[in-house]
């Protein structure tokens, strides 16, 4: 009980108990506190009376509902019966004087007149303030003025009932949305419903806090919002990245093949897009490696240098790419490209005379070295890895040292070779394997033939034996049927394009100048072929056909068996007046060797007149295959009657 002398003098008692609320903050006022039976009123309510003039039998109550302060107001409660007070506002929001000035007399005493005056500790250490929601210190006094205020103007701040009930319906309500539609939404969509549910929640509650005093706990439903929307957002997150990372891979794996299928196409460039969208792992080094040494077999050195730069950038130490890029990086500096490709060289050789240490590659095959060079480009030993196959590659520059309409129709020219002996597979005719072009660089490759052409056995210390040039012309005579059967001269038959190989098989090669007959492609007036072994009706510039053919394989006969041409000239016009005006001699006046028949065959295909020549090379072939089983025949004759 209070001190007595403080007792008697007092218009009243009220108790002075805090309650502090979980954050250590102070917002009620306890208005009723029961203390031995007795209900003792709060020293705000009781003041509050006092100022009212309200006796203390008008102040009555419902336990845990609400105060009726006389017929003023009817305060609502909670459960314990406390005011849930509604702050004035911050720190000073009530005027405040200093009791040594009012004792001393230097406030004025009209300024306390019909207020009500507190008067309370405020200096430091005297009596602690308390932390309130809008000041963390706050005098005692101040917080009771605010109580006061809040009594007085009917500012209460009401908890209704229904809040328990409705923070749970909240809690039940979030947590369906949080585990079964945040989850299902897009990241924008479920960004925007939580912050519309958060707007909700906040704006709603402090709406009805500020407009009707209602207090509606949403602490916990928010922080389950706010904590359940981060834990989908991870939960999303993670499983994005985990989604990512092997979309990732896959997409790696996937470019990664890609990469090596256009690189073993020979698609480099392409090849090459696609291995840098795959992570640089020591595997991937090694095919970037590779793929550089490619780019040098195709010799297209300044992207290879590129590659390994870019290996460089991940391991600058990786084999010898920092050599490697050094010398190619030299060689562009003496060197001239073109489109990536090499032009000048240190030996004159566009493929082997080149600073790179790695074989050339054109196309898929790889060149290992030179055989020899024709009218059309140089020829070379290839290598096909695929299957090991030995080839020989025959090159052609396109475009150097013509325009660009004469070059196109060279590249056309070209590949009108590939095309037409592609469609040829006889004993007798050289096989082409593959076809294509490698910047300005064209090529065709072929079968390799082991021997040498028949141009040695044109001389007449050389001639080979009577039977054995029988024996060749009657097969290179079936290889011309088989070509004309499809529709293909060969347009150029000569020595230097039959080839006798060590197996004793002859072959025709260089199809360069063959064309499809039967097709648009024919043309009349253009000369092709060697003048020697032109045809009267090529000279002339006439629509050609497989008589040609059998006419040169005639010259070619007469000279393989007198060594020996039939017609000569000190000029082509001279030669060529020989060719379509006199008569070829006689085999057999230059060598007398030669067999009657054999001159009746050389006679027969050398006929000016295309009519009365062979029509077909078959009957040529024929003719000869009769005449040297008649030798075979005489030969084994004379043999058993030596015996």
């Amino acid at each position: 009980m209070p001190i007595p002398a403080f007792l008697k003098a007092a218009k009243g008692i009220g108790h002075v108990n805090i309650a502090y609320d979980s954050d250590g903050r102070v917002r009620r006022d306890r208005l009723l506190y029961r203390y031995s039976g007795l209900y003792i009123p709060s020293f705000a309510l009781k003041l509050t009376a006092l100022y009212l003039n309200l006796p203390q039998d008008s102040l009555r109550a419902t336990l845990g509902e609400s105060v009726q302060l006389g017929s003023a107001a009817d305060i609502s409660t909670t459960a314990k019966s406390e005011l849930l007070i509604n702050f004035k506002g911050p720190e000073g929001a009530f005027k405040r004087f200093s009791f040594f000035d009012v004792v001393n007399d230097k406030i004025l005493p009209n300024v306390f007149k019909g207020k009500l005056v507190l008067v309370s500790p405020s200096a430091a250490g005297v009596m602690n303030p308390v932390s309130t929601p809008t000041a963390s210190r706050m005098p005692i006094g101040e917080l009771t003025a605010n109580s006061i205020w809040s009594l007085l103007n009917k500012k209460f701040v009401r908890q209704p009932s229904w809040d328990k009930w409705a923070g749970i319906a909240m809690i039940l309500l979030l947590s369906g949305v949080i585990a079964f539609v945040l989850p299902r939404l897009k990241a924008i969509v479920s960004g925007a419903a939580f912050a519309l549910l958060l707007t909700v929640f906040i704006g709603g509650a402090t709406y009805l806090f500020v407009s009707k005093g209602l207090w509606i706990q949403i602490t916990y439903p928010v922080l389950q919002l706010i904590f359940g929307y981060l834990g989908v957002v991870t939960l999303n997150f993670f499983a994005s990245e985990t989604g990512k990372e092997k979309a990732e891979g896959e997409s790696a794996e996937t470019n990664r093949m890609l990469g090596l299928s256009f690189q073993t196409q020979g698609m480099l460039d392409m090849a090459f897009d696609k291995l840098r969208k795959v992570p640089v792992d020591a595997q991937m080094k090694d095919v970037l490696y590779n793929l550089g040494l490619d780019y040098e077999r195709k010799r297209q050195f300044n992207k290879a240098a590129s590659v390994y730069e870019y290996i460089a950038q991940h391991d600058a130490k990786f084999k010898d790419i920092g050599t490697r890029t050094k010398k190619l990086q030299q060689a562009s500096e003496t060197m001239v490209y073109g489109d990536g490709f090499l032009t000048g060289t240190t030996s004159g050789d566009p493929l082997l005379g080149t600073v790179s240490d790695v074989k050339p590659k054109l196309g898929r095959y790889e060149v290992l070295k030179q055989l020899g060079k024709g009218a059309m480009g140089i020829v070379y030993l290839g290598q096909d890895p695929r299957i090991n196959r030995t080839t020989a590659i025959k090159t052609f520059k396109i475009g150097e040292g013509f325009e660009e309409a004469e070059a196109q129709v060279l590249k056309q020219k070209f590949f009108r070779e590939a095309e037409s002996a592609g469609t040829l597979s006889h004993p007798n005719i050289v096989t082409i394997y593959d076809a294509g072009e490698e910047h300005d660089l064209a090529y065709i490759a072929m079968e390799y033939l082991d021997g040498e052409d028949l141009q040695k056995y044109t001389k007449r210390v050389h001639l080979l034996p009577m039977r054995k040039v029988i024996e060749y012309v009657a097969d290179i005579a079936d290889g011309l049927e088989y070509a004309h059967q499809k529709g293909i001269v060969h347009r150029d038959i000569k020595p230097a394009n039959v080839m006798l190989l060590k197996t004793g098989v002859v072959k025709i090669t260089d199809f360069g100048i063959a064309r499809i007959t039967a097709s648009s492609q024919t043309q009349t007036g253009i000369v092709k072929g060697t003048p020697h072994y032109m045809s009267p009706e090529q000279i002339s510039g006439e629509k050609v056909d497989g008589r040609s053919d059998i006419f040169s394989l005639g010259v070619m006969l007469f000279q393989l068996a007198s060594g020996d041409l039939p017609f000569k000239g000190d000029s082509p016009a001279a030669l060529m007046h020989q060719i379509m005006n006199v008569p070829h001699p006689d085999p057999r006046s230059i060598n007398p060797k030669i067999l009657k028949p054999l001159a009746t065959i050389i006679d027969k295909a050398m006929e000016k007149n295309r009519e009365k020549r062979y029509q077909k090379a078959g009957q040529m072939a024929q003719h000869l295959r009769t005449l040297g089983k008649k030798i075979d025949e005489l030969v084994s004759k004379k043999a058993g009657e030596s015996e």
